[in-house]
């Protein structure tokens, strides 16, 4: 495999400068037994007289509440400023490395940000930051709260007390709801198995083989796309040959040659992609189910039904490739996640080369994650607290802070704490020469690209610096790189979708001027081509729908006059949402709204019996053509018991 990859576009040189001068006085510099969670704000000097956001913040809602004890107000993690804080010292600002602008305003008032009344009246031991800072989850009732290195998730099932974290991820239902809910496990499973996925025990060579798994010469010779000719039917036609494999009916005795049952795959199947897997991934996910959608909206049953074959067995053998990497980064978060804070990476973040590339990608990834938190908060603190700046709030930063009791950070005076500690755990990690010298080329490439601006100056650094210090031809470097992109891209999107997204547009970059750079899938997955069958090849004729008298579409449709060429009026929908959805939300930006078109005469209901798309929001398109239903229960896999699909009894033919 060649070692090679590239970090993210996202970090100037300027940034790095800076957070290189990040000093004590922002956070006490922990030993190698300390994290930060157990460290404090250290004051400057007492010479130093602009107090923090934090403590501005606070001293503010101590006196609002002074003022206002009948009142029922928003309640507040932040722990009261202890003596020892009171006094007033300079602020530590994080230097972003991740894109946006650098630093920010020098105070911060009050959020803006509107946050639903908590339903409990109860605090936990520990404030969400203090949590957050320690490395714990955030703990919420009946949620999955974030820490710095894992996502907050409201669908999966937390653990109750005193129950044992399942080996591998279950699907539970909850006995308050009844609803199926996920309960994470300790190990990745590999969907092949059905069971926890299995490390080499041969070796750390091993181990790092399948991290960044590869073929050996002679099986990447034979199945080699040439990128400079290969075409999208030629590529899906040789996918769907490497897949195909004898098979057997035990019952009937018949045998033909087709697609192996899930969850079964073929060694030449996985050979196949590992060979071209910097040209397959995630761009032939989206053309075999885009293929799958036009054959639909022909009427091709048939054809449809083989390319959907085709395309969930290649989400299955991207699953079944990749599950050693997520299984090596998921072992990676439980080091870095609980030493969150200490900077003696040496103490925890050392082991064998595998591993400490895991740890680097997963503080990377933290960086990155937490940086597009400081960048959503400083937009929402300047975001206006009127009507007009409503939408913009709405879709700015993460939709979690709206639950009652958020199960995540997302002020900016917390985040802009955590955001800069992991800025300065990747610096301590990259200047530990013993952990990150080793490291293969295309992760270390992140690191040297992100202070780089500009196209042309990345790909000049490359190949006049980067690729002869690391002896290591540019084309490597480059395929390299893709291959960890695509094993990126089936981690989950938070927090390792920003990372991931840097290190496509590296890819991007790094490709302008080469054979690399000609990408045959555009033309069908971007629209580039017009809107016809006849001259796009990825083109499927979509369809409006009836939809139910009390729908939200409807409703929408009813309330507001619709805008050529958009959804709708933007300030319509704003004041029905003000007027309706935001009171179950627990706040509103004041004023009154449209009347509730539910409420209207039942003779005005009877005429809209029959459902009539607003033509400007229907755009010409046919309405309920109905080939989303074409594939009936073959499409869903529901309604059904296991015994009824017949290929249950397929087996593949052992030569």
């Amino acid at each position: 495999m060649a070692s090679t990859s590239v970090g993210g576009l996202l970090f100037s040189s300027a940034a790095l400068i800076a957070a290189l001068s990040l000093s004590a006085e922002g956070f006490v510099a922990p030993s190698s037994q300390t994290s930060l969670a157990r460290s404090s704000y250290a004051p400057a000097s007492a010479s130093h007289s602009s107090p923090s956001a934090l403590y501005n913040r606070q001293a503010r809602r101590k006196d609002k509440k002074k003022k206002k004890r009948s009142s029922l107000l928003i309640e507040d993690d932040d722990e009261p400023a202890s003596s020892s804080n009171s006094q007033t010292f300079q602020k530590q600002e994080p230097i972003l490395l991740g894109g946006g602008e650098i630093g920010f305003d020098s105070d911060v008032g009050e959020s803006k940000i509107p946050v639903a009344t908590s339903a409990s009246s109860s605090s936990p031991s520990k404030s969400k930051l203090e949590q957050e800072l320690s490395g714990e989850r955030i703990q919420e009732d009946g949620i999955v709260g974030e820490s710095v290195t894992s996502a907050a998730s409201v669908s999966d099932m937390p653990l109750e007390p005193g129950m044992m974290q399942p080996d591998v991820t279950t699907i539970v239902t909850d006995p308050d709801t009844g609803i199926a809910r996920i309960q994470q496990g300790k190990y990745v499973m590999d969907k092949v198995t059905g069971k926890a996925v299995i490390l080499s025990s041969l070796g750390p060579e091993y181990r790092l083989a399948q991290m960044f798994p590869g073929v050996p010469p002679e099986v990447r010779e034979k199945y080699r796309f040439d990128w400079k000719t290969v075409t999208v039917p030629e590529m899906v036609e040789q996918l769907k040959q490497a897949c195909t494999v004898p098979l057997k009916n035990s019952e009937t005795g018949k045998e033909w040659l087709g697609i192996p049952p899930f969850p079964q795959i073929s060694n030449p199947a996985v050979d196949f992609v590992l060979a071209n897997r910097d040209y397959l991934g995630h761009r032939m996910q989206k053309t075999l189910g885009r293929l799958k959608l036009r054959s639909q909206s022909q009427f091709k049953k048939e054809e449809a039904a083989e390319l959907r074959e085709l395309w969930k067995h290649f989400l299955l053998l991207e699953d079944h490739i990749s599950a050693p990497f997520r299984q090596m980064v998921l072992n990676a978060e439980s080091v870095v996640g609980p030493n969150f804070g200490n900077l003696d990476m040496k103490s925890y973040c050392n082991g064998e080369l595998y591993e400490r590339t895991a740890n680097y990608l997963v503080l990377k990834s933290m960086v990155a994650h937490w940086e597009k938190k400081y960048n959503d908060a400083m937009e929402l603190e300047a975001l206006p607290d009127d009507e007009g700046a409503f939408m913009a709030q709405l879709y700015t930063g993460d939709p979690k802070r709206y639950l009652p009791d958020p199960p995540i950070i997302f002020r900016l005076a917390e985040v802009s704490r955590i955001t800069s500690m992991a800025q300065q755990m990747v610096k301590a990690f990259v200047d530990e020469e013993e952990l990150f010298s080793d490291l293969p080329a295309e992760v270390k490439f992140i690191e040297s690209a992100l202070s780089i601006k500009g196209g042309t100056a990345l790909r000049q650094y490359m190949l006049e610096e980067f690729c002869p210090n690391e002896n290591v031809d540019p084309a490597s470097l480059r395929e390299g790189l893709k291959r960890l992109y695509q094993q990126m891209f089936n981690m989950q999107i938070d927090p390792y979708g920003d990372l991931t997204m840097t290190l496509w547009n590296l890819c991007v970059a790094t490709s302008v001027g080469t054979d690399e750079a000609r990408d045959p899938y555009e033309e069908y997955i971007a629209n580039a081509k017009g809107t016809s069958y006849e001259n796009n090849p990825g083109f499927f004729q979509t369809y409006t729908f009836n939809h139910d008298k009390n729908s939200l579409v409807r409703f929408l449709d009813s309330s507001k006059t619709i805008e050529k060429g958009t959804a709708g009026s933007t300030e319509d929908v704003t004041r029905q949402i003000q007027g309706e959805a935001m009171q179950l939300l627990g706040f509103s930006f004041g004023g009154g709204g449209s009347p509730n078109p539910a409420t209207r005469s039942a003779e005005t209901q009877t005429k809209q019996k029959d459902y009539v798309v607003p033509e400007d929001r229907a755009i010409g398109r046919p309405h309920m053509m109905g080939w989303l239903d074409l594939l009936g229960e073959d499409e869903e896999l529901t309604g059904a018991s296991k015994e009824e699909f017949e290929a249950d009894k397929w087996e593949e033919v052992k030569s």
